[in-house]
C-alpha cells in the first residue's frame, strides 16, 4: 500500500518532483519486468542461435557431449528466416504503400490533398531523420520481442561549431562591431556585442576573442552552421530502453514510464545551453556517475551476446544513464490532466536535470504496438521466436541426426584388441596384424531412411511458414500476411500523425516541400494546431504478385467503360496506376492536372501556328480532348474560318491535324467499348442503355 505522500508525488502536479519516488518507482517497474527481460534474451538467443555450449567449429564437446564427441551440433535459422522476410515485406509495403490525410471536418477537405502529399515528403525526403531505418528497427522488435515502442517528438537546436573568423568577416556579420574593435574603445561595450552577435559565447571567450583581434586579426568563435527544426523519431527497445508498469493494460493510461537513455558528457553540458537543464545536476553527474555497466537488461548497448547464457558485464567511461521519466498528473487546484517530463538520474535523489509539462501533449509521445493482442496486459505477449521456437528445435535435431548418420557411416568406429591400436589410419596406410580380423570395423548401425527425416523437416518448415503467413499456396496465409503488414502500417500512420501534430504545434510557420511533376518547392503553413486528420498508410501485399496486380488494374481501367455519371476521377486512377508500377518513377514523371493541361494548350497552339505559316504537323500523343476543344474554337474565329474556306493547302493541313485526334479518341473508344460488344454502345440519344439492368 502507498503511502500518502508517495500518491500525491504521483498524482497530482507540483513546481518541484519528489526525485526519490520517482527513483523508486523507476526501480520497482523495472524489478517486476524482470520476466519479461528473460523472455526477450531467450528470444534474442533463439533468433541468433545462441546455445550454451556452441563452439565455433559446431561440433559437440565436453563431458555433456552427445552422442558423441565431435558430433554435430549445426545451426538452424528457422526464427531468424522468417523475421527476415517479413520485415523485408513490411518496409516494401512501406515504401510502396498510399499515405492518406483523410479530413475529419468539412472544412479540411480542400486541405486534406496537401496534408497527404507533404506526409509523403516528409517519409521521402529525409525531413524525418532516419524514418526508414527506424521503422526496420521497430519491426524487427515486434516480431522478435513482441513490441514496437516507437518516441516521437520535436527536435529543435542551433548546432554551433568553433570557427576562426578574421576581423573582416566579423564585418559582414556586424559591420559596426567591426569599427569599435578597431577604433580600440568601449571595451565592455565590444564585449557585449560579441556576446550578442555570436550565441553561446561567454564574457571570458568573447574578452579573449577581443584580444586575440586586435592583436593578430583573428579569433575563435562558436558560429552556428545548421539549425535542426524537425520531428524527432527514435525506436526503443521494450526490454532495455522504455518501460511501463507492468500491469498496465493501455500505455497511454499508465499512471508513469520511463525512458533509460546515455548521454556523453559534451552533451549534457550543450543540453544546459539548448535544453535548459540544471547546471548543478549535469556537473554533478558528470563527476560521480560517469561511466555505465552495461549488464543483461541495456540489450541494445551491450553490441554483443555470449553464447553461454551468462551476461558479459562492459564497462563504458564515457556513458552516463539519464532517465525522463513521465507522468500523467493532475492539477490540484482545477484539475486539468497534463503530461509532465522529469529528467534525473536513478543514483541521485535530489538533484534532476528539469521537470516540465509538456504543451502540446495529450498523451505520452511514444506509439505501442503489440505482436498479438491475445492478451489485455501489454507484456504478455508473443512473437516469432517463441511461436517458432520448438520448431527451430526439431528442425535442427533433424540436420544433426542426418549429419551424425553420414558421419558413423563414412568412418565407423575402429575395433582392436586392448592396446594394440593401430599407429596410423586412413586410405593408402599399411596396417600390420597377427591374427585376421583382430582389427575391425564395428557394425554400422542399421540403416535408417533419411528420406523420411527429410521429409520432416520439410513439414515442419512448411508449418512454420504456415503459422506466419508465408505460406503462398495459402489462401488463409495471405490473410494472415496482410493483417501483420495492416498491423506495421498503422503504427507507422500513428507515427506520422504524431510528428504531424508535433509540425503543427512546434514546427515552423511555413516550409517548402517539393511535390510530383512541379519543379519549384511549394509552400506549406502548419495551419490551425487543432486541425485534426485521419492519416492512414496502406497496401495490399497482393500487389506484390505482378500477375495479380496486372489483372487489377486492367479491370479497374475497364470500369472506366461503365462510368456514365463521371464518378470516376480518371486523373487520380492514373496516379494509382503509374505508382502501382513504379512509384518512384511516377514521381519522376507525372504533373499535376493543371500544369499538363496548360502544356498541352500550349503544344497545341504551337502547333497551329505552324500549321497557319505553311508546316504541316502531326497530333500529340495525349490530351487529345483538350486538343480537340481548342481546335474547334480556333477555327470559329472569323479570319480563321474565312482562310479555311480560301486556302485550300490550309484546310488540309488542319484537317489532317484533326483527323489524327479524331483516330486516336476512336481507338480509345474501340478499346473499351467496340473491343467488348463488338460495335457501338447501345443507346437512346445520348443516354447509354448498354449495360443497364434488364
Amino acid at each position: 500500500m502507498q503511502s500518502k505522500d508517495v500518491f500525491n508525488s504521483l498524482t497530482y502536479s507540483s513546481k518541484k518532483p519528489d526525485i526519490d519516488v520517482l527513483v523508486s518507482a523507476y526501480e520497482q517497474t523495472t524489478t517486476e519486468l524482470e520476466g519479461y527481460f528473460d523472455t526477450c534474451r531467450n528470444n534474442y538467443d533463439d533468433r541468433r542461435n545462441f546455445w550454451p555450449g556452441k563452439s565455433k567449429d559446431l561440433r559437440k564437446h565436453g563431458s555433456d557431449a552427445f552422442p558423441w564427441e565431435g558430433a554435430s551440433d549445426m545451426e538452424a535459422h528457422t526464427i531468424d528466416e522468417r523475421i527476415t522476410r517479413l520485415v523485408s515485406l513490411f518496409m516494401s509495403s512501406l515504401s510502396r504503400a498510399n499515405v492518406r490525410a483523410f479530413p475529419v471536418e468539412s472544412g479540411d477537405i480542400e486541405r486534406s490533398r496537401v496534408v497527404s502529399s507533404f506526409l509523403k515528403w516528409m517519409t521521402n525526403s529525409g525531413y524525418i531523420p532516419r524514418f526508414k531505418q527506424e521503422m526496420e528497427l521497430g519491426a524487427n522488435y515486434l516480431l522478435e520481442r513482441g513490441l514496437l515502442i516507437t518516441y516521437v517528438g520535436w527536435n529543435r537546436e542551433d548546432r554551433s561549431y568553433l570557427q576562426r573568423l578574421s576581423l573582416e568577416q566579423i564585418g559582414q556579420i556586424a559591420p559596426d562591431l567591426a569599427e569599435m574593435i578597431i577604433n580600440e574603445s568601449e571595451d565592455d561595450m565590444v564585449v557585449s556585442q560579441l556576446q550578442q552577435a555570436f550565441n553561446g559565447v561567454t564574457a571570458k571567450r568573447a574578452k579573449k576573442a577581443l584580444k586575440s583581434l586586435r592583436k593578430t586579426g583573428f579569433a575563435e568563435l562558436p558560429v552556428v552552421r545548421r539549425q535542426v527544426d524537425a520531428p524527432n523519431i527514435k525506436t526503443l527497445a521494450p526490454d532495455g530502453d522504455f518501460f511501463f508498469p507492468s500491469y498496465v493494460t493501455d500505455p497511454q493510461r499508465a499512471p508513469y514510464c520511463f525512458w533509460r537513455t546515455y548521454y556523453t558528457a559534451q552533451e549534457l553540458e550543450n543540453k544546459v545551453l539548448t535544453d535548459g537543464w540544471d547546471e548543478e545536476f549535469v556537473d554533478k553527474v558528470i563527476e560521480n556517475f560517469r561511466g555505465v555497466s552495461i549488464n543483461s537488461v541495456e540489450r541494445e548497448q551491450e553490441g554483443r551476446r555470449s553464447i553461454t547464457q551468462t551476461d558479459d558485464v562492459y564497462e563504458a567511461e564515457e556513458l552516463i544513464e539519464i532517465v525522463h521519466g513521465f507522468q500523467r498528473l493532475i492539477d490540484p487546484e482545477d484539475g486539468s490532466e497534463g503530461i509532465y517530463e522529469t529528467v534525473f538520474h536513478k543514483l541521485e535523489d535530489e538533484l534532476y536535470a528539469k521537470h516540465e509539462l509538456l504543451n502540446g501533449y495529450e498523451d505520452y509521445p511514444v506509439v505501442v504496438t503489440k505482436f498479438s493482442e491475445d492478451s489485455k496486459r501489454l507484456y504478455d505477449t508473443i512473437s516469432v521466436a517463441s511461436l517458432l521456437r520448438g520448431i527451430q528445435n526439431q528442425v535442427k535435431i533433424e540436420r544433426d541426426a542426418r549429419i551424425d548418420r553420414a558421419s558413423i557411416s563414412t568412418l565407423p568406429p575402429l575395433m582392436h584388441p586392448v592396446g594394440q591400436a593401430p599407429t596410423d589410419w586412413g586410405p593408402g596406410r599399411f596396417v600390420p596384424y597377427r591374427r585376421k580380423d583382430e582389427i575391425h570395423f564395428a557394425d554400422t548401425p542399421k540403416s535408417v531412411d533419411l528420406q523420411g527425416s527429410i521429409e520432416i523437416e520439410t513439414t515442419l518448415q512448411a508449418q512454420a511458414d504456415r503459422i506466419m503467413g508465408l505460406d503462398e499456396g495459402n489462401q488463409i496465409s495471405q490473410v494472415r500476411k496482410q493483417f501483420l503488414v495492416d498491423k506495421f502500417l498503422s503504427h507507422a500512420a500513428e507515427v506520422l500523425r504524431m510528428s504531424f501534430r508535433c509540425f503543427q504545434r512546434f514546427g515552423p510557420d511555413a516550409i517548402f516541400f517539393r511535390v510530383t511533376g512541379v519543379p519549384d518547392p511549394q509552400e506549406f503553413s502548419k495551419g490551425d494546431p487543432d486541425e485534426n486528420f485521419d492519416i492512414m498508410v496502406t497496401y495490399d501485399v497482393l500487389n506484390s504478385d505482378p500477375d495479380t496486380q496486372e489483372n487489377k488494374l486492367k479491370q479497374m481501367v475497364q470500369l472506366i467503360s461503365l462510368d456514365r455519371n463521371g464518378r470516376i476521377n480518371t486523373d487520380i486512377l492514373l496516379d494509382v496506376l503509374a505508382g502501382s508500377v513504379d512509384p518512384v518513377l511516377a514521381d519522376a514523371v507525372l504533373q499535376p492536372t493543371e500544369v499538363a493541361q496548360d502544356k498541352v494548350i500550349k503544344d497545341v497552339t504551337d502547333d497551329l501556328t505552324k500549321i497557319h505559316a505553311g508546316i504541316e504537323m502531326p497530333a500529340r500523343p495525349n490530351g487529345g480532348q483538350i486538343a480537340m476543344q481548342l481546335i474547334q474554337q480556333y477555327t470559329q474565329q472569323p479570319d480563321i474560318a474565312q482562310r479555311l474556306q480560301t486556302d485550300q493547302g490550309f484546310a488540309q493541313r488542319l484537317q489532317k491535324y484533326m483527323a489524327q485526334y479524331e483516330f486516336a479518341q476512336a481507338q480509345q473508344v474501340n478499346a473499351t467499348q467496340y473491343g467488348q460488344y463488338g460495335t457501338s454502345a447501345a443507346a437512346v440519344g445520348d443516354v447509354q442503355t448498354q449495360g443497364m439492368e434488364q
